[in-house]
């Protein structure tokens, strides 16, 4: 990973989209790829605390080669057009975690439907052109 990281200079296009269910987990996983912070350029994409006008100044003036963030968050930075999806060559499901009331991405209703709407519309579409791949976490 950290090869591709050093190859990468692009700013608001990403190489790996972690998604979360929260911005809890999302900081846990921020603070799991620590080691990783000295090669790869990681950026948080979700909403709490953190206002869309500051995500854009923060995507538009540096390189991101991993974005860690909810779907909701991500689906509207792209649609915005703050975060650009063609350099990007992973998106990681954080799949197998569970909430306080053992709940995965997927068992939370709001979360399913902004999750699947991320995949049908920016997501999908690049695994047929066969840039990027999905993975289960």
């Amino acid at each position: 990973m950290t090869d591709m990281c050093r190859d990468h200079t692009i700013k608001s296009e990403p190489l790996v989209l972690i998604v979360c269910s929260s911005a809890l987990r999302c900081l846990d996983i921020i603070r799991t790829l620590g080691t990783f912070k000295e090669q790869c350029k990681i950026t948080k994409l979700f909403a709490k605390h953190i206002k869309m006008e500051e995500q854009q100044k923060i995507l538009s003036s540096r390189t991101v080669h991993v974005g860690v963030g909810t779907p909701a968050r991500i689906t509207a930075l792209i649609l915005k057009g703050f975060l650009k999806t063609s350099s990007l060559k992973y998106v990681v499901i954080d799949w197998n975690w569970q909430d306080q009331k053992l709940r995965r991405l997927v068992d939370i209703p709001e979360l399913k439907v902004e999750l699947f709407e991320l995949f049908r519309s920016f997501v999908i579409p690049l695994v047929h052109e066969n840039s990027t791949c999905i993975a289960l976490f």
